[in-house]
């Protein structure tokens, strides 16, 4: 905030003489500009005294001594001349003193008029002024209000986030967990193939062994549908002979049971001979090729024709496969099922 300049009645005066002198109409504003600031009230009240001390005031008649009587005679008509002339012209002067006297009343009304126009204004403004600090006010309550409800809003997204903090560490936990484990697992399928191929050779001798046993299960067989007919045929005779053939059909149904449990586990060992050849083992050299090579590579056509079921299931193991490359090799691996069945 500046500071008010100070005036004083004489810098008042001097100004309003020369506006005065130079013709211009002397009002409160022409004189706190051509000061250049000031109380305005200061102003107001010097110019009011400058304006009293312009009053006209008459000159008071000087007392003569009595004129002899002669010449008051002579002069008396001269007198009276001139004492016409005089009240003339007097009458003139206080007619243009009352002029003036009017036109500095009607100057000091105008100006008490933009006083009170200023003072209007300036009230008009404090109101205006006054209620944009009540509006300002009631908007700096409304952000308080608004901030505090922020404050409480970033206090529950706070709250939020600590648990999500806190929830995605647990994930990243159990992520981490889980691909430790998916590594054993890998290490472990990485071991069973290597185990899968090392009985490669024994798969055929599997296989061998496995018809031989289908040889003596059909001989077995025989043997035993033979033993049947047999007790079959001694049954028949067996009211006549009851007591006689007792024993030896006790014997016939022992070997019978014997037989059977001889052909069941033959039977066990030929479902098992299957299952001791080794499964189709997994290229790694095509694996490696369906897995890091695009789908338009000629490579990746190759290997997705010539890969074996146990390769295409190994490829779709992979969790970062693309979608399109997933779409072949699993339309690939229906195709090779199929054509197995």
């Amino acid at each position: 905030m500046g500071i008010e300049r100070v005036v004083t009645d004489d810098m008042i005066f001097d100004v309003a003489d020369r506006l005065a002198a130079s013709g211009e109409k002397v009002t409160n504003r022409a004189i706190w500009s051509a000061i250049g600031g000031g109380s305005m009230t200061t102003i107001s009240q010097a110019l009011r005294r400058w304006k009293e001390s312009q009053v006209l005031q008459v000159a008071q008649p000087v007392e003569r001594a009595p004129l002899p009587t002669a010449i008051i005679d002579v002069l008396h008509g001269a007198a009276a001349q001139l004492w016409d002339a005089a009240l003339a012209e007097t009458k003139s002067e206080l007619d243009q003193l009352a002029l003036a006297t009017n036109a500095r009343v009607a100057e000091a009304q105008s100006e008490r008029d933009d006083t009170l126009a200023e003072l209007q204004t300036t009230a008009e403004e404090l109101e205006q002024v006054k209620a944009e600090r009540d509006s300002a006010l009631a908007d700096a309550d409304d952000k308080a209000q608004q901030l505090a409800a922020g404050a409480n809003e970033i206090a529950r997204l706070q709250a939020e986030l600590n648990a999500q903090t806190l929830a995605t560490a647990n994930a990243t936990h159990r992520a981490e967990t889980a691909e430790a484990a998916r590594a054993e697992l890998q290490a472990r399928v990485e071991q069973l193939t290597s185990l899968l191929t090392g009985e490669q050779a024994a798969r055929h001798q599997a296989e061998t062994d496995a018809n031989a046993l289908r040889a003596t299960v059909s001989k077995q067989t025989a043997e035993l549908e033979a033993g049947e007919r047999r007790i079959a045929d001694i049954e028949a005779s067996a009211a006549a002979h009851a007591q006689a053939t007792a024993n030896e059909i006790t014997a016939i149904r022992a070997d019978r049971q014997e037989m059977r449990e001889m052909l069941k586990t033959l039977v066990d060992k030929i479902s098992l001979a299957p299952a001791l050849a080794e499964p189709e083992a997994v290229d790694k050299e095509a694996l490696e090729w369906l897995s890091h090579t695009s789908r338009e590579d000629v490579n990746f056509k190759h290997h997705l024709e010539t890969a074996n079921a146990a390769t295409l299931r190994a490829a779709l193991k992979d969790e970062g496969l693309a979608k399109t490359k997933r779409t072949k090799i699993e339309a690939m691996l229906r195709k090779k099922e199929q054509e197995q069945k």
